[in-house]
């Protein structure tokens, strides 16, 4: 069973590194409507047609058939959803009740093949698992490919020679091949960590030897995209691993997978252009690696953590706050096998020698020739539109004054009044990221009011279910431990970092991605247990608790899907 839950895990994680380079080469970007040509579309049919005659040919495991020819159709379903979404840009002006009729289609369309689906299955099995993480793999594409590459950014300005930021500093990797030779306190975004921009910058080397580098700089932009693309989806794959590393029933690995992967600002990042994708991704590795050391404590389980956490330091220095929990589950493991303290320590000593100097060597690096402190992170002026130094710590939390009047995140120059309330300008970036488009249509208004409030009480199901999880004895204490101190070590940091520098981009939950899926785990470890526990006290109670978990997590995804093609039709 495991070695079969390996094989498909790899590939996933194949589709998830080959799916985005597809996307690359056939989709053309910097076109304005027509995203798939003919010829390109011709080509892709033909690949997925012979891909599936081949495994049949080969007469390969029919459920590896049958999951392929699946998610063929998915795939030829989401380029006509994606056309569909073209021609209507084309069209222009196109009326608001037409684009409400089409989302009520494509959601009805998407419950019906949804219940088709588990009843064929006869519920949630494996299949139906890998499905839905498919088709969050072709949400990702779908929003990169329609969504222009500088629309809903942070801090990437453009890939041009004269600008900082993230481009700026991944132009400067790519044309010169080594660090930026300046004072990074002094250039915009300069003062992180390199990974990211290494890793970008030897991506367009590649393109270049292989004659696909863009001709046109708007090119370079929409080309990068295919790396958060990547990133994106090996996370949700992660997610899944992680559920079943902790034992969640299938019901409670679809939730989590849904709530984690579908939630709408996990969607936005699979397009980010900075390094919050790749630091997330490290980051839910570290995860994985460190329940999977625990069970099987081993030198190389380890040293893969101490790769993990060193390159997430490596891509964005505050990745490190997963540590202490890492430190919690390698010291209690140590203990209970104390008597083994020897290996341990060479264990231990491996960890530090890798994940140490992988991790920190930029930051001693500027510290030693630029007197940049460790940490460092640029503040922003006063007299930025978007300071809000003036409220309290009470008003920071307890303040609701206009919060909800409208729930996009306002900076001053969105009808004169910037978001201060720590809280709710969370719910607000992780529903709809930095943009407004949900009040443009009365298919997303709807859509958006419903699924922030949905947000907001997953929000606070994540605490309640952490609480009722911990008084189950199932097993699982140190994983309990581990996940709550990764979730408060974050959310802590996260608070102080938001009061002290007191700007409306500061509460944006890029910086808090990590706690929140462990947040959508955890309320799925709980959903899990009960389900459990009340299964063992009637059969009947426990299939309708499987119903609701099972209805709960499609719908969420069925929404936000309909509401990421009604933002898309917006976009112009």
């Amino acid at each position: 069973m495991g070695q079969s839950n390996m094989k498909r895990d790899n590939k996933l994680i194949v589709a998830a590194v080959v799916l985005p380079f597809l996307v690359g080469v056939f989709f053309d970007q910097t076109a304005e409507y027509n995203q798939l040509s003919f010829m390109h579309f011709l080509v892709f049919t033909g690949l997925i047609v012979t891909y599936n005659a081949v495994l049949y040919i080969q007469k390969a495991d029919w459920e590896r058939r049958k999951f392929v020819f699946q998610c063929s159709i998915m795939g030829f379903f989401t380029i006509g959803v994606i056309q569909t979404v073209c021609l209507i840009r084309n069209m222009g002006d196109f009326s608001d009740g037409r684009r409400t009729v089409l989302g009520i289609g494509l959601a009805v369309l998407l419950i019906i093949a949804l219940l088709v689906l588990l009843k064929v299955e006869k519920g949630v099995t494996e299949n139906v698992i890998m499905l839905v993480i498919f088709a969050a793999f072709l949400l990702r594409i779908f929003y990169a490919v329609l969504t222009y590459a500088l629309l809903y950014q942070n801090d990437v300005t453009v890939f041009h020679p004269d600008c900082t930021g993230h481009l700026g500093y991944v132009y400067y990797m790519y044309a010169d091949g080594h660090l930026p030779d300046v004072d990074p306190t002094t250039q915009y975004e300069f003062y992180q960590p390199p990974l990211h921009y290494a890793v970008s910058a030897v991506f367009l080397r590649i393109l270049g030897w292989m004659h696909l580098f863009p001709a046109e700089r708007e090119g370079v932009e929409e080309i990068l995209q295919v790396l958060p693309m990547m990133y994106s989806m090996i996370t949700v794959v992660f997610i899944d691993k992680i559920g079943r590393q902790i034992k969640l029933s299938p019901e409670g690995r679809l939730l989590s997978v849904c709530l984690a992967g579908f939630l709408p600002y996990s969607v936005m990042m699979s397009g980010a252009l900075n390094n919050d994708p790749l630091a997330l991704l490290l980051t839910v590795m570290s995860i994985y690696f460190t329940l999977k050391w625990y069970h099987a404590p081993d030198m190389k389980g380890i040293l893969i953590m101490a790769l993990c956490i060193g390159g997430a330091m490596m891509t964005k220095l505050s990745s490190a706050l997963i540590a202490p929990a890492m430190a919690v589950m390698m010291l209690h493991r140590a203990w209970k096998d104390r008597k083994r303290w020897v290996v341990y320590l060479k264990q231990f000593t491996g960890f530090g020698l890798v994940a140490f100097p992988l991790g920190l060597w930029h930051s001693l690096y500027c510290f030693i020739r630029y007197r940049m402190p460790i940490g460092y992170a640029a503040p922003l002026e006063e007299d930025s539109r978007q300071y809000i130094g003036n409220y309290s710590k009470w008003e920071r939390f307890f303040d609701f004054d206009r919060a909800f009047e409208y729930l996009g995140v306002r900076m001053d120059y969105v009808e004169y009044f910037a978001d201060y309330n720590i809280p709710v300008t969370l719910l607000k970036f992780a529903t709809f990221g930095e943009s407004q488009y949900y009040r443009n249509s009365s298919l997303t208004y709807f859509l958006g009011n419903g699924l922030f409030w949905v947000n907001a009480v997953l929000f606070v199901l994540m605490a309640a279910a952490f609480v009722v999880w911990c008084f189950f004895r199932d097993g699982r204490a140190v994983q309990k431990a581990f996940i709550g101190v990764g979730a408060l070590v974050s959310m802590v940091m996260y608070v102080k970092f938001c009061l002290r520098y007191t700007h409306v981009c500061t509460m944006n939950i890029r910086y808090i991605m990590g706690a929140v899926y462990l947040g959508c785990i955890t309320v799925a470890a709980a959903a899990s247990v009960l389900q459990e526990r009340i299964a063992g006290k009637s059969e009947a109670g426990g299939r309708i608790c499987k119903r609701i978990m099972t209805a709960v997590a499609l719908l969420y995804a069925v929404v936000v899907i309909v509401l990421t093609a009604g933002m898309e039709t917006l976009i112009f």
